[in-house]
């Protein structure tokens, strides 16, 4: 299993096989601001950051039909939001994962966290992918899927 973060730490004392830092793959990492603008990266092997994960569904659907694109879910920004938009937040990954499962597009998860402190475990990344209504194989598939895409 594999994590981006944005400081320097042992992989294994947190149960990661590598750590990728944020700053040596940042090429490989696209942020757009939706789905819309994700859909012209459909044919090149990156990984796309949404800023707003809103309901599209034919954006999912071109992009997963490339089998290219490989979304990647910020769960550090999700652990540092709280109250009313952190529930908002939760509630549109999860229809966004809903179609990216349906329709075969590919995702994985990072926390980017900018201290060691801030390191989640992989067990406790797994057991927060399991919050998005997804089992156990799709967690840990989710957190392997980084290292295809990332040298």
């Amino acid at each position: 299993m594999y994590d981006i973060i944005k400081c320097s730490a042992e992989a294994s004392s947190f149960g990661f096989s590598n750590f990728f830092n944020f700053e040596s793959v940042k090429n490989k990492i696209v942020i757009v601001e939706n789905l819309e603008a994700a859909a012209n990266y459909k044919n090149k092997k990156v990984l796309i950051v949404l800023n707003d994960y809103a309901f599209d569904e034919g954006a999912i659907r071109i992009i997963a039909e490339k089998k290219q694109v490989c979304f990647l879910i910020d769960l550090g920004r999700l652990i540092r939001s709280h109250g009313i938009s952190r529930a908002v937040a939760f509630s549109k990954i999860r229809n966004f994962l809903r179609l990216c499962v349906k329709y075969g597009a590919y995702y994985s998860f990072a926390s980017f966290a900018d201290t060691p402190s801030k390191i989640r475990t992989s067990d406790e990344l797994q057991n927060l992918i399991l919050l998005f209504d997804l089992n156990p194989g799709q967690a840990k598939f989710a957190l392997k899927m980084v290292s295809h895409y990332l040298p």
